[in-house]
């Protein structure tokens, strides 16, 4: 088991219930940043009724609430997580809301292959701070239907003077697994998106431009 899978089976899950009453923690900064870009990235799906939709890094649920509100009982979801804990609470939302048209995957990202499990091609698709390369980012767009839109988002380095920002952005991530060389890649999956999609926009409305949601349609 790696280090990561064994934060998020053991440690890290229960914490995630929280994301549900965000009135706790929204007037704090950062994290108030956090959750109201992950809210943004939903946002920029355009979801539309009956709309299929993928979602990588599912975790504990978060979103769900938007996207259903979105695509209604005719709408599907397919969620993918390497965490059984955190595929666990994200079950225990799907039963409580009563939602049939949500279908949960464990899965490591680097093995999973939408094409062989699904069937179909997405209307959208979606990652949330979740574990991301370059090949699960070219999976997760040849999945889309032509004209789908998809969405990241996470952190990004910081620029300029915002670099003095590191210990209060950056530092604390890193009980979530984020390390210095990851949050440097993700400017290299924004160029997958400028190279491979159109309409590509760049959300970076967050203290010191730390958080970042990156959306696109595909050609």
């Amino acid at each position: 088991m790696s280090f990561r899978k064994f934060l998020y089976d053991y440690i890290l899950a229960q914490g995630f219930r929280l994301q549900d009453y965000p009135k706790l923690f929204l007037w704090v900064p950062i994290l108030g940043d956090v959750y109201r870009i992950k809210r943004r990235s939903v946002d920029h799906l355009q979801l539309q009724r009956g709309d299929k939709v993928l979602i990588y890094s599912i975790g504990a649920g978060f979103g769900l609430d938007f996207i259903q509100e979105r695509i209604g009982e005719t709408g599907f979801v397919v969620g993918v997580d390497f965490s059984e804990s955190m595929l666990k609470i994200a079950q225990e939302k799907i039963d409580k809301n009563g939602w049939k048209n949500v279908r949960l995957v464990l899965a490591d990202l680097r093995e999973y292959d939408p094409s062989l499990d699904i069937g179909y091609k997405v209307d959208a698709a979606l990652s949330i701070f979740g574990y991301l390369d370059k090949e699960v980012i070219a999976g997760l767009i040849n999945a889309l239907k032509s004209a789908g839109r998809i969405v990241i988002s996470g952190p990004q380095p910081l620029k300029g003077w915002r670099k003095i920002f590191y210990p209060i952005t950056f530092v604390p991530e890193m009980i979530f697994g984020l390390t210095w060389k990851n949050l440097h890649q993700f400017p290299s999956y924004i160029d997958i998106f400028k190279k491979n999609l159109d309409e590509v926009i760049i959300d970076e409305k967050t203290f010191a431009k730390y958080f970042v949601a990156v959306s696109g349609i595909k050609k």
